[in-house]
C-alpha cells in the first residue's frame, strides 16, 4: 500500500525525484494575489522537511518563480537531520527542541539548530552515534520526523 502523498506546486530546479525542501511558509507578497492555484501551493505545514516523490507532467503558470511557471508534484513529509540530548533517545519518539546553547561559531551549530522544524514530539527515525558539545550537553546525531 503507498502511503499517503500530498500535491504541490514546486519550481522547476525542484521537480525532480528526491528533491528535500522546507516549507518555510506561504508567500507574504503581491504576487500570488488572484491566483488560483494559490491553495495548492500553500497547502503544506510550514517548519516541515518534505521529499519529492512524484513529478507529474503538469505545470501551471506563476508570477512569483523565475522560469513563470510551477510544476506539480506529489511530496511526502521527510526525515530532518539534527540534535537531541542524549537522555531523550530512549524510546522512538522524543520532544525535540534547537539546543540553547547560545554559541553560534559551533561547527555543529547548524545541525543543532536546522531552519524549518518546529519544536515538539517528533519520531526518531535513525540515531548516528554521539557528537561532542562544546557547551556541555550530551548529543546525539539524529533524523526525526515529525509526527
Amino acid at each position: 500500500m503507498r502511503a499517503a502523498m500530498t500535491l504541490t506546486l514546486v519550481p522547476g530546479p525542484m521537480a525532480a525525484k528526491g528533491q528535500a525542501f522546507t516549507f518555510l511558509g506561504a508567500n507574504s507578497g503581491p504576487e500570488c494575489d488572484g491566483c488560483p492555484y494559490k491553495r495548492l501551493c500553500f497547502g503544506l505545514v510550514p517548519g516541515t522537511h518534505y521529499e519529492v516523490k512524484v513529478v507529474r507532467q503538469v505545470t501551471h503558470p506563476c508570477g512569483l518563480h523565475d522560469e513563470g511557471r510551477v510544476h506539480v508534484v506529489e511530496v511526502e513529509a521527510a526525515p530532518f537531520a539534527t540534535t537531541v540530548e542524549t537522555r531523550l533517545t530512549r524510546g522512538t519518539a522524543a520532544t525535540w527542541t534547537p539546543i540553547p546553547c547560545g554559541m553560534p561559531e559551533c561547527p555543529n551549530y547548524a545541525l543543532c539548530h536546522p531552519t524549518g522544524p518546529h519544536p515538539g514530539r517528533h519520531e526518531i527515525v535513525r540515531q548516528d552515534g554521539n557528537l561532542p558539545c562544546p557547551a556541555g550537553y550530551e548529543l546525539t546525531r539524529v533524523l526525526l520526523k515529525g509526527l
